[in-house]
């Protein structure tokens, strides 16, 4: 089985013989090109503060998502999107290791798992309130089939639809794992207090 996960294995991650039950996070240097794209996502108009980049190479988690992405396409097409999500600094550590995790949504606008958005300013200035201003912007590869768009709270999307969308498009909400993987984290430190209170 291991042999044939390192055949998927992007060819900039830094696996060699480490076990694929190891995570890492490698830094993105300033001088990479990767950094200024990503920053440059990130800043825009709205400075965030960005004060370093890392990289998440989480084997497993990685072919986990590729799986499930191989069960959408047999079924269809499927998008591919680049999303933010926002959470406390703290967070980092379990979220590379074990990915984000619908069953810990509380008070969600838009339904009940995981929330992103395409926009990093919206991710931060809807972030919980507990999250303080030492902050992980995750930007994420999510996998969107049938999104239904929502204008508020729905336990889980109407059947055959996978992801809800509300607020003109702002926010993407998924509910079952190893629908997204946290490919970049981005720690910064935010410049204004989040509106609501909400659990990562």
């Amino acid at each position: 089985m291991d042999s044939i996960i390192r055949n998927f294995i992007p060819n900039h991650w830094s696996y060699d013989n480490q076990s694929l039950d190891d995570c890492f996070l490698v830094e993105i240097h300033e001088y990479e090109s990767v950094y200024y794209t990503l920053k440059n996502k990130v800043s825009g108009n709205f400075n965030l503060g960005v004060e370093r980049i890392m990289r998440v190479e989480n084997a497993y988690l990685w072919s986990q998502y590729l799986l499930k992405k191989e069960e959408y396409l047999s079924a269809g097409n499927v998008n591919e999107f680049e999303l933010f999500h926002d959470t406390s600094e703290s967070n980092v550590d379990s979220i590379v290791r074990t990915n984000l995790d619908w069953r810990r949504a509380s008070r969600v606008k838009y339904g009940h798992g995981v929330s992103f958005s395409p926009s990093a300013a919206y991710a931060n200035r809807e972030s919980s309130r507990s999250n303080g201003v030492d902050r992980a912007l995750i930007l994420a590869k999510v996998l969107v089939q049938n999104p239904q768009t929502v204008a508020s709270y729905v336990q889980l999307p109407m059947k055959g639809y996978d992801t809800t969308v509300g607020n003109c498009g702002n926010v993407y909400v998924k509910y079952y794992d190893d629908e997204f993987y946290p490919e970049y984290i981005i720690y910064y430190r935010s410049k204004e207090q989040p509106r609501y209170y909400r659990r990562r």
